[in-house]
């Protein structure tokens, strides 16, 4: 799973054969760009390479104005990507790992002060570690997996059981909330505490209590959503090959197991904003660092700002099963941007599709001309 840094912000952005609509400085106040706006950022990614495709989403007060595919889902039957196109989408997987546990929260079945030995005794440091310190990624549980460290099962179907009886075997890299450090056990734990919690499994659980409500019916979790067609994924930067082999996705539970399109994350990212599908005080703990951690990680999103804006965010790459995937979310200005590759080595383009994205709705002015495009 791509571990969370943010690794750039966007280049400067060339003015010349800009185009400038009327000035609008607050987001209330803020117009969508023309489409030809949106196509000259997807046009320009795509030139700078990395992934054969991608599919590239926005959405505002509640309106998926731009949803489009780029490139090609499948190199060899030359077959393109769509808006609706399904990607493995690596740890954005964390964010409805993270909404789980607070519907959870929500409706009396847990609490984030629960220690994690009342669902899983096994795991190291289990009586001292709380769910929130999960949430948070401040529980000190070793990162996985690592083929270097254990015999990771990597094909067909993987049980949680079987990857918890190794995660067992693991040492904690430091005190449970001493500080943060990104690790996906974290939320492989946090999906066998929403089976045990709920009683389903952990797809069954945001089959029906997230994706069907949401009606995100392209998506799905693990080795029976990667097994209905969806973007193959690539390595390298130019000459893209197939990874062999490909990943089983049962292996990232919790952590990094979802497929979804495009167009259901526009989806997901209404309902986050607009605050339906969970609780006020779930959205505040979803969005906001724990005291004394400004900036650091919130629950499956990490706060930021881009030119002022609030943001926040996650991106995802699950090795050998899924491209790098983008996540942005502008709470205030009631506005996302969604990028999701087929490609290992897209890092850095959506992060500069964002900033792009932004400046054309505040800065109004966006070249229409993608440099480098052929």
């Amino acid at each position: 799973m791509r571990v969370v840094v943010r690794t750039i912000s966007a280049p400067a952005l060339a003015l010349a054969a800009a185009l400038a609509w009327p000035a609008c400085a607050h987001a209330a106040d803020a117009v969508d760009p023309p489409r030809a706006a949106f196509d000259a950022i997807g046009a320009r990614a795509l030139a700078k390479q990395g992934a054969p495709g991608f599919a590239f989403a926005v959405v505002h007060r509640g309106r998926t104005v731009y949803a489009r595919g780029f490139g090609l889902a499948n190199v060899s039957r030359n077959e393109p990507v769509t808006a609706g196109t399904r990607f493995a989408v690596g740890s954005i997987s964390k964010q409805f790992t993270a909404a789980a546990v607070l519907q959870l929260r929500d409706a009396g079945k847990l609490g984030l002060d629960d220690p994690l030995a009342r669902y899983l005794p096994s795991l190291p440091n289990a009586n001292a570690i709380t769910l929130r310190m999960l949430l948070n990624q401040m529980s000190g549980l070793h990162n996985y997996p690592s083929m270097a460290e254990h015999p990771w099962p990597l094909t067909g179907t993987i049980s949680p059981q079987r990857i918890f009886a190794i995660l067992a075997t693991d040492h904690p890299d430091f005190e449970p909330g001493a500080r943060f450090e990104y690790s996906n056990t974290n939320y492989a734990a946090l999906a066998g505490i929403v089976a045990r919690a709920s009683g389903m499994t952990y797809d069954a659980y945001l089959r029906g209590k997230i994706f069907a409500p949401l009606g995100m019916t392209s998506s799905g979790a693990g080795l029976a959503a990667q097994s209905v067609p969806h973007a193959t994924p690539y390595v390298g930067a130019t000459a893209f090959t197939v990874p062999a082999p490909i990943i089983s996705l049962d292996l990232f539970y919790g952590d990094g197991s979802v497929v979804a399109s495009a167009t259901d994350l526009a989806r997901w990212d209404t309902a986050l904003i607009h605050g339906t599908l969970l609780g006020p005080q779930s959205m505040h703990d979803l969005w906001t660092p724990p005291d004394g951690h400004d900036g650091s990680y919130a629950m499956g999103f990490v706060p930021d700002t881009v030119a002022g804006h609030r943001e926040v965010w996650h991106n995802g790459l699950t090795p050998n099963a899924g491209g790098y995937c983008y996540n942005a979310i502008f709470p205030d200005d009631d506005l996302a941007v969604i990028v999701l590759s087929n490609g290992s080595d897209f890092s850095e383009r959506p992060e500069a599709m964002v900033r792009e994205v932004i400046d054309a709705y505040f800065l109004h002015r966006i070249p229409l001309t993608p440099t480098g495009a052929k």
